[in-house]
Protein backbone atom coordinates (compact mmCIF):
# COMPACT_ATOMS: atom_id res chain seq x y z
CA UNK A 1 0.00 0.00 0.00
CA UNK A 2 1.60 3.61 -0.97
CA UNK A 3 2.75 5.31 1.88
CA UNK A 4 0.09 8.22 1.63
CA UNK A 5 -2.58 6.01 1.69
CA UNK A 6 -1.47 4.21 4.80
CA UNK A 7 -1.34 7.66 6.49
CA UNK A 8 -4.61 8.50 5.29
CA UNK A 9 -5.88 5.33 6.98
CA UNK A 10 -4.21 5.44 10.44
CA UNK A 11 -5.39 9.65 10.77
CA UNK A 12 -9.10 8.10 10.25
CA UNK A 13 -12.15 7.02 12.47
CA UNK A 14 -11.03 3.54 14.61
CA UNK A 15 -8.20 3.00 13.63
CA UNK A 16 -6.76 6.35 14.33
CA UNK A 17 -7.79 5.82 17.73
CA UNK A 18 -5.43 2.62 18.38
CA UNK A 19 -1.84 2.83 19.35
CA UNK A 20 0.84 3.27 16.45
CA UNK A 21 2.13 -0.96 16.44
CA UNK A 22 -1.43 -1.73 16.54
CA UNK A 23 -1.80 0.46 13.45
CA UNK A 24 1.51 -1.03 11.53
CA UNK A 25 0.24 -4.66 12.48
CA UNK A 26 -3.45 -4.34 11.25
CA UNK A 27 -2.42 -2.39 7.89
CA UNK A 28 0.52 -4.53 7.59
CA UNK A 29 -1.63 -8.20 7.70
CA UNK A 30 -4.29 -7.01 5.07
CA UNK A 31 -5.35 -7.53 1.64
CA UNK A 32 -6.95 -5.68 -0.39
CA UNK A 33 -9.75 -6.90 -2.34
CA UNK A 34 -12.17 -4.76 -5.14
CA UNK A 35 -16.11 -4.54 -5.43
CA UNK A 36 -17.60 -3.14 -8.77
CA UNK A 37 -20.87 -1.43 -7.75
CA UNK A 38 -23.67 -3.60 -6.67
CA UNK A 39 -21.17 -6.26 -5.47
CA UNK A 40 -21.43 -7.51 -1.83
CA UNK A 41 -19.01 -8.02 0.88
CA UNK A 42 -21.11 -10.72 2.33
CA UNK A 43 -24.67 -11.08 3.01
CA UNK A 44 -26.74 -11.76 6.28
CA UNK A 45 -26.38 -15.33 7.65
CA UNK A 46 -22.87 -15.88 5.97
CA UNK A 47 -20.39 -17.60 7.60
CA UNK A 48 -18.56 -16.31 10.11
CA UNK A 49 -15.48 -13.73 8.05
CA UNK A 50 -12.52 -11.35 9.06
CA UNK A 51 -13.15 -7.71 9.06
CA UNK A 52 -13.20 -4.62 6.20
CA UNK A 53 -11.65 -0.97 6.26
CA UNK A 54 -13.06 1.17 3.43
CA UNK A 55 -10.06 2.33 1.16
CA UNK A 56 -12.10 3.56 -1.83
CA UNK A 57 -15.82 4.05 -2.55
CA UNK A 58 -18.80 3.57 -0.31
CA UNK A 59 -20.92 0.38 1.03
CA UNK A 60 -24.19 0.56 1.93
CA UNK A 61 -25.26 -1.17 5.09
CA UNK A 62 -28.07 -3.46 5.49
CA UNK A 63 -29.97 -4.66 7.76
CA UNK A 64 -33.37 -7.14 8.51
CA UNK A 65 -36.48 -5.85 9.41
CA UNK A 66 -39.96 -7.46 9.78
CA UNK A 67 -41.83 -5.54 8.06
CA UNK A 68 -39.89 -4.87 5.12
CA UNK A 69 -37.29 -7.14 4.60
CA UNK A 70 -34.03 -5.97 3.85
CA UNK A 71 -33.57 -1.83 4.85
CA UNK A 72 -30.62 0.52 4.35
CA UNK A 73 -29.71 2.09 7.49
CA UNK A 74 -26.34 3.99 6.67
CA UNK A 75 -23.17 4.21 4.51
CA UNK A 76 -20.02 3.22 4.98
CA UNK A 77 -16.86 5.75 3.52
CA UNK A 78 -13.36 5.69 3.46
CA UNK A 79 -11.48 4.87 6.90
CA UNK A 80 -14.85 3.40 7.90
CA UNK A 81 -14.01 -0.32 9.27
CA UNK A 82 -17.07 -3.27 9.60
CA UNK A 83 -17.62 -7.11 9.66
CA UNK A 84 -16.62 -6.94 13.30
CA UNK A 85 -19.57 -9.50 14.63
CA UNK A 86 -18.35 -12.81 14.30
CA UNK A 87 -15.35 -11.82 15.01
CA UNK A 88 -16.70 -11.09 19.10
CA UNK A 89 -19.48 -13.97 18.81
CA UNK A 90 -18.54 -16.28 16.15
CA UNK A 91 -21.90 -15.91 14.85
CA UNK A 92 -22.76 -16.07 11.22
CA UNK A 93 -23.42 -12.33 9.53
CA UNK A 94 -25.70 -10.12 10.91
CA UNK A 95 -25.76 -7.31 8.54
CA UNK A 96 -25.41 -7.32 4.44
CA UNK A 97 -22.64 -4.68 2.69
CA UNK A 98 -23.60 -3.34 -0.92
CA UNK A 99 -20.29 -1.33 -2.98
CA UNK A 100 -22.62 1.47 -4.01
CA UNK A 101 -19.43 1.88 -6.52
CA UNK A 102 -16.73 0.76 -7.63
CA UNK A 103 -14.41 0.37 -4.17
CA UNK A 104 -11.94 -1.40 -2.99
CA UNK A 105 -11.24 -2.41 0.74
CA UNK A 106 -8.41 -3.98 2.99
CA UNK A 107 -9.39 -7.60 4.46
CA UNK A 108 -8.34 -8.84 7.81
CA UNK A 109 -9.41 -12.48 7.75
CA UNK A 110 -9.37 -14.20 11.26
CA UNK A 111 -6.64 -16.08 10.87
CA UNK A 112 -4.41 -12.91 10.61
CA UNK A 113 -7.06 -11.15 13.86
CA UNK A 114 -5.75 -14.01 15.97
CA UNK A 115 -2.23 -13.76 14.88
CA UNK A 116 -1.91 -10.49 15.71
CA UNK A 117 -3.71 -10.95 19.11
CA UNK A 118 -1.02 -14.08 19.80
CA UNK A 119 2.15 -11.60 19.06
CA UNK A 120 0.12 -8.55 21.04
CA UNK A 121 -0.80 -8.53 24.24
CA UNK A 122 -3.14 -5.65 23.65
CA UNK A 123 -4.32 -6.61 20.30
CA UNK A 124 -7.84 -8.32 21.67
CA UNK A 125 -8.89 -5.51 23.48
CA UNK A 126 -7.74 -3.65 20.62
CA UNK A 127 -10.23 -5.15 18.38
CA UNK A 128 -12.67 -5.13 20.87
CA UNK A 129 -13.11 -1.64 21.03
CA UNK A 130 -14.47 -1.97 17.77
CA UNK A 131 -17.41 -3.08 18.33
CA UNK A 132 -18.27 -0.12 20.47
CA UNK A 133 -16.42 2.60 18.04
CA UNK A 134 -19.42 0.67 15.57
CA UNK A 135 -22.04 0.78 18.16
CA UNK A 136 -21.80 4.45 18.72
CA UNK A 137 -23.39 4.37 15.07
CA UNK A 138 -26.11 2.12 15.59
CA UNK A 139 -27.01 4.26 18.91
CA UNK A 140 -27.54 7.40 16.53
CA UNK A 141 -29.78 6.08 13.90
CA UNK A 142 -31.83 5.18 16.40
CA UNK A 143 -32.18 8.49 18.25
CA UNK A 144 -32.42 9.90 14.28
CA UNK A 145 -35.25 7.91 13.76
CA UNK A 146 -36.86 8.98 16.78
CA UNK A 147 -36.92 12.33 15.58
CA UNK A 148 -40.34 13.38 14.41
CA UNK A 149 -40.39 15.96 12.45
CA UNK A 150 -39.65 14.39 8.72
CA UNK A 151 -37.45 17.64 7.31
CA UNK A 152 -35.46 17.18 10.58
CA UNK A 153 -34.57 13.75 10.75
CA UNK A 154 -33.57 13.83 6.80
CA UNK A 155 -31.32 16.81 7.75
CA UNK A 156 -29.95 14.40 10.97
CA UNK A 157 -29.38 11.20 8.38
CA UNK A 158 -27.27 13.91 6.11
CA UNK A 159 -25.18 15.27 8.67
CA UNK A 160 -24.29 11.74 9.67
CA UNK A 161 -23.48 10.37 6.16
CA UNK A 162 -21.20 13.53 5.91
CA UNK A 163 -19.42 12.50 9.10
CA UNK A 164 -20.53 15.43 11.12
CA UNK A 165 -22.54 16.18 14.33
CA UNK A 166 -25.23 19.01 14.77
CA UNK A 167 -22.34 21.12 15.85
CA UNK A 168 -20.69 20.76 12.50
CA UNK A 169 -17.98 19.10 13.55
CA UNK A 170 -16.44 15.09 13.13
CA UNK A 171 -18.67 13.16 15.29
CA UNK A 172 -16.55 10.01 15.26
CA UNK A 173 -19.60 8.36 14.16
CA UNK A 174 -20.62 7.73 10.95
CA UNK A 175 -18.00 4.98 10.14
CA UNK A 176 -15.46 7.66 10.39
CA UNK A 177 -16.82 9.22 7.06
CA UNK A 178 -13.69 11.67 5.40
CA UNK A 179 -15.64 14.31 3.61
CA UNK A 180 -12.88 15.28 1.25
CA UNK A 181 -12.67 11.35 0.14
CA UNK A 182 -11.95 10.85 -3.74
CA UNK A 183 -11.66 14.02 -4.08
CA UNK A 184 -14.59 15.75 -2.40
CA UNK A 185 -16.74 13.76 -4.93
CA UNK A 186 -20.39 13.93 -3.46
CA UNK A 187 -21.88 10.17 -2.53
CA UNK A 188 -23.73 7.74 -4.90
CA UNK A 189 -27.15 8.30 -3.04
CA UNK A 190 -30.21 8.73 -4.57
CA UNK A 191 -33.56 10.41 -2.99
CA UNK A 192 -34.75 6.73 -2.72
CA UNK A 193 -31.80 5.83 -0.78
CA UNK A 194 -32.12 8.86 1.55
CA UNK A 195 -35.81 8.49 1.66
CA UNK A 196 -35.49 4.56 3.24
CA UNK A 197 -32.71 5.92 5.43
CA UNK A 198 -34.69 8.53 6.85
CA UNK A 199 -38.27 6.06 6.78
CA UNK A 200 -39.95 8.97 4.75
CA UNK A 201 -41.55 8.58 1.44
CA UNK A 202 -39.48 9.39 -1.51
CA UNK A 203 -41.99 12.08 -2.53
CA UNK A 204 -41.75 13.94 1.17
CA UNK A 205 -37.72 13.38 0.71
CA UNK A 206 -37.89 15.26 -2.33
CA UNK A 207 -39.80 18.30 -1.19
CA UNK A 208 -37.57 18.61 1.98
CA UNK A 209 -34.49 18.66 -0.61
CA UNK A 210 -35.88 20.72 -2.39
CA UNK A 211 -36.62 23.06 0.68
CA UNK A 212 -33.05 22.30 2.05
CA UNK A 213 -32.05 24.21 -1.42
CA UNK A 214 -34.09 27.25 -0.89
Amino acid sequence: MPKAAQDRLQALGWLSERAEDFQQAVLSAATVRRYGTGEYTHHIGDAPGGIYCVQQGSFAVLAQNAASSIVLGHVMRRGGWFGQGPLMTGRPRALTFRAMEPSSVLYLSLARIDEICRRMPQGQLGFATLTEYNSVISYRIISELLIRRSDQRIAAVLLRLLGQNEAGTDAGTAAAADPGADGGAGLPLTQADLAEMANVSRHTANAVLGQFEH
